[in-house]
């Protein structure tokens, strides 16, 4: 589902006043006829291409797919379709698998979404639900050994471990206390979110000196991914530090400010955090693959040392309950998957990213139930879920993840899919389809899923970046995070528009030189499309109108929900649909019995507008609505489409 930015309705109108017209006057000149050699699938009769497409997809193809398909959705006025607000389905109680928290939208409730404005959010259930993923998850693991990734044994010389697992310098007296006399502020999610920026991607086995004020903390012989023990945020300036320096170029200016030190055994690094403006930002870390500079998360050397310092004190105060590291050997270990994902949770990306959450067991009604309601309830079923994994190695190898795919290597993509479109749609017009919408549905039937628009650049090729998180024991996604608010606002040119008006300005270049196009390949003559392949597809397109009415009178008529408020989409999407089915039915009779196919663009054109409220009510691409019933109308919407096609390659007058 997707969100359609609100523009002037006088925007809407225009566009298809110049499209319908065109159409109208290239075809009233010249008659759009089918090829006729039987051994090409371009020479099949336009009608029966398109009643085979539109049989095709109704054997399993989902309702989202054929909603990609049609390109009444497409074709979106630069920066999305005006916007249709029904009070009536804020009102009503709807159960949804899909639950987006994003800043600055307009809230809705629907069958298939919630879209829920993360900034109505309150910092009080902010608070109570980080409490709530402290309680089930911890930032770091115990553990005793790392074999598998070659680490060397805990040098006592050099580091020792505290009782809570923290490892502090063998010259240094380790505390007893579990705690520092002053007890420090807890931590909030940001605190979490710059605590794993230490650790992300950090390459762990190169060696940082670091001096300051005279002393110089070194990393030689940490353990992999351990957390050193710190009493001020002044003593973690020296750690956080050594962790940028570790970092790619790309995640931390610091890198480019360390000398490089001649080692033959280490890779060696010198920081002189003296002449380093502390205050300055210092990391700028990509937590999901090729996240735009602005969604990466930056920071302050003095912000990282405040968040590792409150994190480091949660630690001490979360240690399992009778457990001294320092007589089993257990070090405390970040668990970088688990340390975001409390951050996520806890509301670290509600500001300005996106939080998706989905695919949860039972019911979810939403009916006037607060933003922070919605939110801490979905919350407390992730963590549910979470049980079986939690706090155990299988969650960072088996649960969560980050993906998306360069939009570099997207661009060369957009232009094969653009080109292909258009000839596509060039060849169909000149060679079997006599309408646009024909040319256009066809085309993008073999586009559908793949990379040909503007939103696909702009996001990622197959998908788009983000923080994500499994099912356990599944491949579905339950959640998935972004630091930028990627959805449902997807930028100024809306998902198909790029794809549907190229496809359309071909089809109708294809219709103007059909005859030299024809000859110049050395097309076999048109043959007009047969009678019955007309009458099939006007009597398809009533059948499936009827078989929704009797769907519909059945089921209403026994449960007496029909005028209900939840039924407000269904009546909508039923007024949009039946009588403008009929209609173009009921035309083309009239065109056939006439003789006057070249009037086809008048059926193009009902079939074009008349999916437009489809698109524009609340929030949704597919708005609330049962999806066997939605199913049924964008079948029938081709069925219209194929009746247009039929139509305007058929026989005129005395022929």
């Amino acid at each position: 589902m997707r969100y359609f930015h609100v523009t002037p309705r006088g925007r809407l109108f225009k566009p298809f006043s110049f499209i319908t017209f065109s159409t109208i006057m290239v075809s009233s000149a010249q008659t759009v006829l089918a090829q006729a050699p039987v051994n090409d699938v371009i020479s099949w009769p336009s009608g029966l291409l398109l009643l085979a497409t539109a049989l095709y997809a109704a054997l399993g193809s989902p309702v989202e797919q054929l909603w990609e398909i049609e390109p009444s959705s497409g074709i979106s006025l630069f920066s999305g379709l005006p916007l249709i607000s029904i009070p009536l389905m804020q009102r009503v109680t709807w159960v949804a698998n899909t639950c987006h928290f994003i800043p600055d939208i307009r809230a809705a409730d629907g069958v298939s979404n919630f879209w829920i404005r993360a900034n109505d959010i309150t910092a009080s259930a902010r608070a109570k639900a980080l409490q709530q993923v402290m309680k089930t998850m911890h930032c770091v693991l115990w553990e005793i050994s790392r074999d598998f990734l070659d680490e060397p044994k805990l040098n006592e010389n050099i580091w020792k471990l505290t009782s809570a697992g923290l490892i502090c310098s063998a010259t240094q007296v380790a505390s007893n206390a579990s705690m520092p006399s002053v007890k420090p502020s807890p931590p909030v999610a940001r605190d979490f979110l710059l605590f794993a920026a230490t650790r992300y991607h950090a390459i762990q086995h190169w060696v940082v000196d670091v001096r300051r004020k005279g002393v110089v903390f070194s990393t030689l012989g940490m353990p992999f991914s351990s957390v050193a023990d710190v009493e001020s945020e002044d003593d973690a300036l020296a750690i956080v530090a050594a962790q940028m320096v570790r970092r790619p170029h790309s995640q931390s200016s610091l890198r480019a400010k360390a000398q490089k030190i001649m080692d033959p055994q280490h890779e060696h690094y010198f920081l002189n955090l003296d002449k380093i403006d502390l205050d300055a930002p210092i990391c700028s870390i990509d937590f999901h693959s090729y996240a735009p500079e602005r969604s990466k998360v930056a920071a302050s050397l003095r912000e990282l040392a405040h968040a590792y310092y409150v994190v480091v004190q949660h630690i001490k105060r979360s240690r399992p309950p009778n457990l001294d590291c320092r007589i089993t050997g257990h070090i405390a270990r970040v668990n970088v998957g688990q340390t975001l994902w409390i951050a996520i949770l806890g509301g670290a990306v509600l500001d300005n990213g996106r939080l998706t959450i989905q695919n949860l067991p039972g019911k979810r009604d939403n009916w006037r139930v607060s933003a922070d309601h919605a939110y801490l309830m979905r919350v407390e079923t992730v963590l549910d879920m979470l049980q079986p994994v939690v706090n155990t190695p299988a969650f960072e190898a088996e649960v969560v993840f980050s993906g998306g795919i360069n939009r570099r290597s997207a661009i060369p993509f957009f232009i094969a899919g653009l080109l292909g479109q258009m000839l596509i749609c060039y060849f169909l017009s000149i060679g079997t389809s006599a309408g646009v919408w024909t040319s256009v549905v066809l085309a993008n039937s073999l586009y559908a899923g793949k990379l040909n628009d503007w939103h696909s650049i702009y996001w990622g090729k197959s998908e788009q970046p983000g923080l994500k998180m499994r099912v356990p024991g599944s491949k579905k996604l339950m959640c998935l995070a972004s630091f930028d608010r990627s959805s449902p606002v997807e930028g100024h040119l809306r998902q198909g528009f790029l794809l549907n008006v190229l496809g359309l300005i071909a089809a109708t270049f294809g219709a103007i030189y059909q005859f030299q196009t024809r000859q110049a390949l050395g097309f076999s003559p048109l043959t007009f499309t047969p009678n019955w392949v007309v009458y099939t597809s006007i009597g398809f397109c009533v059948g499936t109108s009827i078989l929704i009415a009797v769907m519909l009178t059945l089921q209403h008529t026994t449960e007496k929900t029909w005028s209900e408020n939840q039924m407000l989409p269904t009546r909508l999407m039923t007024y949009c649909t039946l009588p403008t089915s009929l209609v173009v039915a009921g035309l083309a009779v009239l065109f056939r019995i006439k003789g006057i196919p070249h009037f086809w663009p008048i059926l193009d054109a009902l079939t074009w507008i008349s999916g437009m409220p489809l698109g524009m009510i609340e929030n949704g691409r597919i708005f609330s609505m049962d999806d066997n019933i939605m199913h049924l109308v964008l079948i029938n919407r081709w069925m219209m489409g194929a009746v247009a096609s039929a139509v305007g390659s058929s026989a005129p007058a005395n022929k």
